[in-house]
């Protein structure tokens, strides 16, 4: 079954960056671990590692790995990088400083770091969302604060990750093709890295079923917006595919049209769909084997062809 992985750490905390900076440490055959190999391998940058920790020979003396330090010198201006531990009433006071330039009570995360001396980041960390940052101090969540459900939550960090073809950023939630915002997303997840935790959570337990079997077939799926599928001569009949199936198969063609290549990262008008290979209705299977990514045009222009006139180029007749 495919493993789902994050290029980046889920948690920032003290111990997961120790770990990380053990398990880096396994995959250097050097006999000293320096940041440029570390930055290498690694889901965090040692930057923040240096930042977190005061330096980077502090960082390895933590993780139980004085021995493999390179001797490298930690100047005065690396020390001055470490984290400041913020108060309450200082967040607070920032959020409301923001709110007084705009003149509003409510504002995205992404407007904060444009005003504000601190990043949203430490307001979210502090008191669990962004949402609970501005009602803390007197202020009113905005799109955040509306009510989605766990699977819009889903669909839209998918319809992100394919326009960009790669895990989406904080950032990137607030601007289109995304609908919903990062503190929407902070608000129901705590933070962001938690609803990308719950997304592949999502995704293993949607595939972990995925049998190439006919009760895959006539059994159905009950995701509540499921993607276009080709159905050859009946067209008026719509079978949704789930969630994860949807990612896999699009993460598998990376992101584009097996047909042509398009690709929303590149060409802003493409639209990619998960397509039947043999249509359902000449007994295809919803199962990835028989699935593949088209965009619009090649989803439109298939009709009601089997496989073999209608081939994904990484197969073989022999499948």
């Amino acid at each position: 079954m495919t493993t789902f992985e994050l290029r980046r750490l889920l948690d920032y905390d003290d111990e997961s960056i120790l770990a990380e900076l053990r398990r880096v440490a396994d995959l250097i055959k050097e006999p000293t671990v320096t940041t440029q190999a570390f930055d290498r391998l690694s889901k965090v940058h040692s930057t923040t590692v240096r930042r977190r920790f005061g330096g980077w020979h502090r960082a390895l003396e933590k993780a139980g790995l004085d021995h493999r330090y390179s001797g490298a010198i930690v100047t005065e201006r690396m020390r001055k990088g470490c984290p400041v531990r913020h108060t309450d009433e200082e967040i607070i006071n920032q959020l409301r400083t923001v709110a007084n330039k705009l003149g509003s009570v409510t504002f995205t995360a992404r407007k904060f770091d444009e005003l504000a001396n601190i990043h949203s980041y430490t307001a979210v960390r502090h008191f669990g969302s962004w949402a609970a940052a501005l009602t803390k101090a007197g202020l009113t969540p905005g799109r955040g604060s509306k009510r989605y459900t766990e699977d819009d939550y889903f669909e839209n960090i998918l319809t992100v990750w394919t326009h960009y073809g790669k895990q989406p950023k904080y950032i990137e939630m607030d601007l289109p093709p995304s609908l919903i915002s990062s503190g929407a997303y902070e608000a129901k997840f705590g933070k962001w890295t938690n609803a990308l935790r719950a997304f592949l959570a999502r995704m293993e337990s949607d595939t972990r079923d995925n049998l190439p079997s006919k009760q895959n077939v006539s059994s159905g799926y009950n995701t509540p917006n499921p993607s276009v599928v080709s159905l050859g001569n009946l067209p008026h009949e719509r079978r949704p595919i789930k969630l994860g199936i949807r990612y896999e198969v699009l993460k598998r063609d990376r992101f584009r049209c097996v047909l042509c290549g398009a690709s929303p990262a590149t060409d802003p008008e493409c639209q990619l769909h998960v397509d039947h290979i043999i249509p359902i209705s000449r007994d295809g299977g919803t199962v990835t084997d028989n699935l593949r990514t088209l965009c619009s045009k090649g989803n439109i222009g298939k009709g009601s062809k089997t496989e073999s006139s209608s081939r994904q180029p990484h197969q073989s007749d022999g499948d």
